[in-house]
């Protein structure tokens, strides 16, 4: 187990958890050091750059307006081989599993701040284990995408748009279809997925 100086980045917005996550961090655990609090992707890129080791990034998902912005800083941080723990309020599955598809190893909504230090040495080890917090979205994404390998390309084409709202026409549009074509294979979806 690596414990010498274990060197986190926290970017976090929020002043009230940048001090709790901090100081519980630094109380608990002598090895962990938290090199340095970011509120933007301007300081995160600043800290990288200037710092030769970062061990972990504990990435707040909304650092402006409640955009999700910082997934897109995980994948950015995930591209340079950079370990990122998505640390949040947000318990939407969507945004969990955007969160692990675009880097992040790990995912613990700020309510459980007291595991924090423990997904930290699992990161630094290679041993993430998916937090409790995050293991129900994944699990239903698992099983939602097993359904969904019934579906014939177009059909899911069809799923994927219906599914974000569009209506038949803008699908039709959008996919250079006919109307016919698209009640098809939305007819077709809806029997095969039992909907």
């Amino acid at each position: 187990m690596q414990t010498d100086n274990i060197k986190v980045l926290l970017v976090e917005d929020d002043p009230f958890w940048q001090e709790n996550i901090s100081t519980y961090i630094v109380r608990n655990a002598k090895d962990i050091q938290v090199i340095s609090i970011v509120d933007s992707k301007e300081g995160v890129m600043e800290i990288i750059a200037r710092e030769s080791q970062i061990d972990v990034v504990l990435m707040d998902i909304n650092l402006t307006a409640a955009n999700l912005d910082g997934i897109e800083i995980i994948e950015l941080l995930s591209n340079e081989k950079i370990k990122v723990i998505a640390l949040t309020s947000i318990a939407e599955d969507e945004v969990i599993i955007e969160s692990f598809e675009s880097g992040a190893i790990n995912y613990i909504n700020k309510s459980s701040i007291f595991d924090i230090i423990a997904a930290i040495y699992e990161a630094v080890e290679g041993k993430s284990q998916i937090h409790s917090d995050a293991a129900r979205a994944l699990l239903n994404k698992m099983r939602e995408e097993k359904k969904l390998r019934k579906l014939t390309l177009s059909e899911r084409e069809v799923y994927n748009l219906e599914k974000k709202g569009f209506k038949r026409k803008e699908i039709a549009e959008y996919l250079y279809k006919t109307m016919d074509t698209v009640k098809k294979h939305s007819r077709s979806w809806k029997k095969k997925l039992n909907v």
